[in-house]
């Protein structure tokens, strides 16, 4: 069975995820999350004879979290189809409530996924290079951080401590 140049590419993608990317992850509490991505309406364009998709064959959906509800989802189908594309790969920071009302203050720094089947999911796309594991790590965990702060901030994700500091409770608002 003969593969075409986006085949390639996303095994490419996902061969150096698998093996280099998510070994780091599981190190810094990264773990496969039970909720899998659901298809967009941004992994498919209308041509004449219907919605086709991006995604191919070889597309997986897993997503992964250290911090509900915050999934970290790899797009390897999406993106540039060219001989050195499988450097880059577009990774989504994802909320698994559909249609969820979120802050007004997130809304731009999460833009609405609009589902194939109906409604949305709130998301953050960024695109790292994925040639350097650890480079990579370093973007992931930071662009992470960074969103699930926000997410503090606004108060979709609450953050108590006891006096002691003790016995930290994470309270989410699906």
């Amino acid at each position: 069975m003969e593969l075409n140049l986006r085949e390639r590419i996303e095994l490419m993608r996902q061969g150096i995820i698998q093996r280099a990317l998510i070994p780091l992850l599981e190190e810094r509490g990264f773990f496969p999350s039970f909720w899998k991505r659901p298809v967009s309406l941004e992994d498919m364009e209308l041509r004449e004879d219907g919605w086709m998709p991006f995604y191919t064959r070889y597309t997986t959906w897993e997503t992964y979290v250290r911090e509900e509800p915050l999934n970290l989802y790899f797009n390897t189908f999406y993106g540039d189809v060219h001989e050195k594309a499988y450097r880059y790969c577009f990774v989504e920071y994802l909320l698994s409530w559909p249609n969820y009302e979120l802050n007004k203050r997130l809304v731009g720094l999460f833009t609405r996924l609009n589902l194939r089947s109906g409604g949305y999911i709130w998301k953050c796309k960024r695109m790292v290079d994925i040639t350097s594991p650890d480079s990579a790590l370093m973007d992931i965990e930071k662009n992470y951080d960074e969103l699930l702060l926000a997410l503090m901030d606004a108060g979709v994700v609450d953050t108590n401590a006891s006096a002691e500091g003790v016995g930290r409770q994470r309270r989410h608002r699906p």
